[in-house]
């Protein structure tokens, strides 16, 4: 199967596009194929997922929890849903955080439920997302107690947005057949924001409304100049 929507390169991108290339190269490592088609085809929701996937997944660009549990839960959700793309993503990022080949075979079926390569806070996170892509969560009183038992409010939170985002982008992936790229480049995640903070993806982020605001100005023009006269 080929992939059903184009990209830009970085070589044809410009404004917009070009600037959320920037930013996906500079927070999350390298510039993805769903990224690429986000941004070639809408541009103007593509900025803010960008930051949205760099600050839920990322160290240190807003979430607050262990960057090891949000990576289990987006790795579980990919792998529940069979998204081959997304758990390629996952998985290798989860690696360049320390996630071992042993850990993910595990997390591949309920061998994680026992397994003592994980900790009491890493079962429940894994869990707690593979309820939530299975839709179950909502019933699931002993998962859910152990979210309770095991993580403070805010740490829930995290972990279910990181589940949240990458059932989504599973979805995506999955109806846009996304081409996936090759391991070495997607290796280029490993430690991407060494050294950045919240200020430098807030500061990164406020430059969209000027470069948007330029490209909306130029698409007026020329609309002025063909219009019939009154």
């Amino acid at each position: 199967m080929s992939q059903r929507l184009s990209g830009l390169s970085h070589e044809e991108a410009t404004g917009t596009v070009k600037m959320i290339y920037e930013g996906s190269d500079k927070f999350l490592g390298r510039t993805a194929n769903l990224q690429r088609i986000l941004a070639t085809h809408s541009p103007y929701i593509a900025r803010w997922f960008g930051g949205l996937v760099a600050a839920v997944r990322q160290p240190g660009l807003g979430a607050t929890s262990e960057s090891r549990l949000r990576a289990l839960a987006c790795i579980k959700t990919s792998m529940a849903n069979a998204c081959a793309y997304c758990t390629a993503h996952t998985s290798v990022f989860g690696q360049g955080l320390g996630i071992s080949d042993e850990e993910l075979e595990a997390m591949a079926d309920d061998t994680y439920k026992t397994s003592q390569l994980f900790n009491e806070r890493d079962r429940a996170a894994i869990a707690w997302a593979e309820a939530m892509t299975n839709n179950t969560a909502a019933r699931d009183k002993e998962v859910w107690d152990n979210m309770k038992a095991n993580f403070t409010e805010s740490e829930i939170v995290e972990i279910s947005m990181a589940s949240a985002m990458f059932n989504m982008i599973n979805r995506l992936n999955d109806s846009f057949w996304t081409d996936l790229e090759s391991n070495e480049y997607n290796q280029k995640q490993w430690n991407a924001v060494e050294g950045l903070t919240v200020e430098d993806i807030e500061a990164f982020a406020s430059r969209f409304a000027e470069v948007g605001e330029a490209e909306r100005a130029a698409r007026v023009e020329p609309e002025k100049a063909t219009a019939p006269a009154a």
